[in-house]
């Protein structure tokens, strides 16, 4: 229907009213945004980092898989939901998230150390690997070419649909290995 009206004025020439009514879809979409400084920071046994996304608080959790105190080497890191949304409800990832976006694809590289993708955007990598300094498995990725370990990704969503969201940015942040300080980049897919 409004597709309509907005074809009718369009015809007509209306344009200041086309742009009033673009301009309020906008703002409205701008309402619904997870205000990502305010979202729940979680603490998972074995958490390894955590992925928030508008429209809601609702975080996917990546920890790190055992098996009698070793890394399952057939599926090191695992990844599964804590619905803040609906009061901290934990879930499985379903088969369409884990194929196509928050699952994880992974590559053993050396013995304890491995490769993992994120479905939804394999350029980033993450690094599975043992950090002497603190003593445990950390999840490493590249933030300004400095190696940092990995802590969360928050990714702005802008409009789209279910399965080809508008992606604004995505926002990376960790912390450097040895100091401690926090490192976060922003960048545009």
């Amino acid at each position: 229907m409004r597709l309509l009206i907005i074809s009718i004025l369009f015809l007509t020439g209306n344009m200041t009213l086309i742009t009033k009514i673009a301009a309020q879809e906008k703002s409205d979409t701008f309402k619904n945004l997870a205000k990502k400084d305010e979202l729940p920071i979680p603490k998972e046994k074995g958490q390894l980092f955590y992925l928030q996304r508008d429209p809601n608080s609702n975080t996917v959790i990546y920890t790190l898989n055992l098996e009698e105190g070793e890394i399952d080497e057939s599926n090191p890191v695992s990844a599964h939901w804590i619905r803040y949304a609906e009061d901290g409800q934990r879930s499985s990832l379903s088969f369409i998230q884990r194929k196509m976006a928050y699952g994880v694809h992974h590559k053993k590289l050396n013995e304890n150390e491995f490769d993992i993708r994120i479905q939804a955007y394999k350029d980033l990598a993450i690094r599975l690997k043992y950090n002497k300094h603190s003593e445990k498995f950390q999840a490493f990725t590249k933030i300004e070419n400095k190696e940092v370990v990995l802590e969360k990704i928050f990714v702005r969503i802008v409009g789209g649909s279910l399965f080809k969201p508008n992606v604004e940015y995505i926002e990376v942040s960790g912390h450097d290995p040895v100091s401690k300080s926090k490192i976060s980049h922003r960048f545009c897919p």
